[in-house]
């Protein structure tokens, strides 16, 4: 996932400590936010009641929803999630 041309971020309702716990266990390059209101998983269609859906959501360089994927296993077949990913860029950019 370094190879993309895009900013990436994991975001969830966890607490920071959390996300450095599992940042650290996982060796992740890209940083782990916290969204305890719900202000951008809603916005990206990836609020599940009180927790967040687990899968990838894009936005264009302005900031502007574009895609989402809700998946339980997007890090387990992190392969097939980047390759998904690099084509809904793909259009993005054309």
């Amino acid at each position: 996932m370094d190879d993309m041309d895009a900013d990436l971020y994991a975001i969830s309702v966890d607490s920071p400590d959390n996300h450095n716990r599992l940042k650290e266990a996982g060796a992740f390059t890209y940083s782990f936010l916290t969204d305890q209101s719900f202000e951008v998983l809603e916005e990206v269609n990836m609020k599940n009641d009180e927790m967040s859906y687990r899968g990838v959501s894009i936005l264009d360089e302005n900031g502007a929803y574009v895609y989402h994927e809700i998946n339980d296993l997007w890090g387990e077949q992190i392969e097939e999630t980047a390759e998904r990913i690099h084509e809904q860029l793909e259009e993005l950019n054309n």
